[in-house]
């Protein structure tokens, strides 16, 4: 064999020596890359369960968010109805009362006694007590006004007067009396307001000439 033959198969055996290695380079990236790829598939998979967890997780929160609604609602309702009932019963108890009052009346004007018509007028006194007393049982007030510095909040003035005697406006006679239920208005009180009477001006003596 020629030296020139030699010298062929030499780099005959590196050109392939060459391609070989190329060929396994390109098989271990190719390889590198099909395991990235699946591990991106798999953060991908593991991303979207976590992703219809949480979607599952927040429609069953927003499921229980709104039973937890409609029954406070409802809860709400049944404690007003509940309210109305019981008032309802006292009102209805005082309403008796009234109905034997005017019973009351009609043997008055019958019998035309004094002493009738005591008792009458005492029932519906103890009838007004009664009635006041269940207000005041469910948290309804009066709104004190007699001799009470006006207060367009709580007192509406039907009648004014003025008085030197007064430094300020002030409630000086009760028409209908006002009540609250803490700090709700149930109805303001209709009052006459006395206000302080302007002051006149001393008028100077005029000087001499």
């Amino acid at each position: 064999m020629t030296t020139e033959e030699i010298t062929a198969n030499k780099e005959e055996t590196q050109k392939d020596s060459g391609e070989n290695q190329d060929n396994n380079c390109s098989c271990e990236e190719s390889e590198k890359m099909g395991k990235e790829i699946s591990a991106q598939d798999a953060e991908i998979i593991r991303l979207n369960k976590e992703i219809d967890t949480m979607k599952d997780l927040m429609q069953r929160r927003q499921a229980d968010f709104e039973n937890f609604r409609k029954r406070t609602v409802k809860m709400q309702e049944d404690y007003k109805k509940l309210a109305i009932k019981d008032f309802a019963l006292d009102v209805l108890n005082i309403n008796d009362d009234l109905l034997r009052a005017i019973e009351a009346s009609s043997v008055i004007s019958e019998e035309n006694s004094s002493d009738a018509s005591s008792s009458l007028i005492e029932g519906v006194k103890m009838t007004s007590k009664r009635l006041l007393d269940a207000l005041s049982k469910y948290g309804i007030e009066e709104i004190e006004s007699e001799n009470q510095p006006f207060d367009p909040n709580y007192h509406e003035a039907v009648e004014i007067a003025t008085d030197p005697e007064i430094s300020a406006d002030t409630v000086t006679k009760v028409y209908q009396k006002g009540f609250k239920l803490e700090e709700y208005i149930v109805r303001t009180a209709k009052v006459k307001v006395t206000k302080p009477a302007p002051k006149q001006e001393e008028t100077q003596p005029e000087e001499s000439v």
